[in-house]
């Protein structure tokens, strides 16, 4: 009987080693890893070759976290050596077997699945396309196209060489302006430069515009973000709006600063100030609004209802698991990714281009979004 208390004991041991692993990983968020500048500045084959090596080397202990999560009895029984006066434990009818081969075939396909969303689909953007309808679009305005980029979080393991990579492909789809929805760094503010001089390169008709995240906040630097972000002339606005203007046809642009970067479950009433923002807009003008955390929509939507909202934050989950990642996300930011109807406003959410926690993204692939204003009715999105 101690024996097999032992062994469940054991056992659970190990399961609960598995979860601390895995959860120290996302949520300690790899700041030790993320602050290492020597893997920032590699450029060309290094960068490549150090990205590659890095993010093998991350893929050890999360197999192997996986690993303990699967198979915690056949693990424990393994640790805890058996004797012929064990055997009534080893043949204990709950007892997992595990033979080499089944073990070796299940650490591949999860090396296999771990690998293939720390180095394929984070370097294989999405650029989504879409036409989201303006009520009151002005006629001067149909077609009016909007590149949205989300969620750099630029650190180690997302440099300024990243950032250049989704610039170049921005520059190729004829933006009237480029909205940025914030995060330009992940937690250190050393990398602000990484995050904002390759963004110089950005070309829009209109001009670039962009606002703050929570994670500019988090580097504990926030006057030297700004100064960064507006020294690259980014357009930022910090409860702000400007009025984009064809002939006699106008186009509001709002800007609000973050509203949850203090990290609790309250408002950072400090900062945000919509009332500022919406001041002295014509109600008759269509009004685009940008936001990082979309959390914060249904109160713009029922205080002022914009036509529509750009928002990031969410990263769409990062890492898709059936039914947890939806939900999950749901239930902390209300929405998840994608097009959605608010009363008369739309709202879109984009999954964003780098990463928060591990450089692990599954079904998840950066965004980069180009939306197309047309006039007419809203059409009937999805709730």
């Amino acid at each position: 009987m101690v024996r097999k208390l032992s062994f469940w004991g054991l056992s659970i041991s190990v399961w609960l080693a598995g979860m601390a692993l895995l959860g120290g990983m996302f949520g300690w968020n790899l700041a030790w890893f993320k602050d290492w500048q020597w893997l920032a500045e590699q450029t060309g084959w290094r960068f490549w070759l150090s990205q590659w090596l890095f993010r093998a080397l991350l893929c050890l202990p999360l197999v192997l976290g996986l690993l303990v999560l699967l198979h915690p009895l056949w693990l424990g029984r393994r640790v805890l050596a058996a004797t012929k006066a064990d055997l009534v434990v080893a043949a204990a009818p709950n007892a997992e077997t595990l033979s080499r081969r089944r073990f070796m075939l299940e650490a591949g396909l999860l090396g296999g699945l771990v690998g293939y969303s720390s180095v394929i689909e984070p370097f294989n953007p999405e650029i989504v396309e879409l036409e989201l309808p303006i009520a009151n679009l002005p006629s001067r305005f149909e077609g009016f196209k909007i590149v949205q980029l989300s969620d750099l979080h630029v650190c180690a393991y997302t440099p300024a060489t990243d950032v250049a990579r989704a610039v170049s492909l921005i520059n190729q789809l004829d933006a009237d302006i480029v909205a940025i929805t914030g995060d330009f760094v992940d937690q250190h503010a050393k990398f602000a430069d990484d995050a904002t001089v390759p963004l110089r390169q950005l070309q829009a008709r209109e001009g670039i515009f962009s606002v703050l995240g929570n994670h500019d906040y988090y580097t504990g630097d926030i006057d030297r973000m700004i100064w960064a972000i507006k020294r690259a002339d980014l357009g930022l606005l910090i409860n702000q709006h400007t009025i984009i203007r064809r002939g006699a046809d106008r186009l509001n642009l709002v800007g609000l600063d973050d509203p949850k970067h203090d990290d609790g479950d309250g408002w950072s009433h400090s900062s945000i100030d919509p009332a500022r923002a919406f001041a002295k807009l014509r109600a008759s003008d269509p009004c685009i609004t940008l936001l990082h955390n979309p959390i914060f929509a249904p109160s713009v939507v029922k205080a002022y209802g914009p036509q529509l909202i750009l928002a990031g934050h969410t990263h769409g989950g990062q890492i898709w698991v059936p039914i947890l990642t939806e939900s999950v996300v749901r239930s902390r930011d209300h929405f998840v990714a994608g097009r959605y109807q608010l009363a008369n406003s739309q709202i879109y959410v984009n999954r964003g281009w780098g990463f928060t926690g591990p450089p692990l993204r599954f079904a998840k692939r950066p965004e980069i979004s180009v939306v197309r204003l047309t006039r007419g009715q809203e059409s009937a999105l999805r709730d």
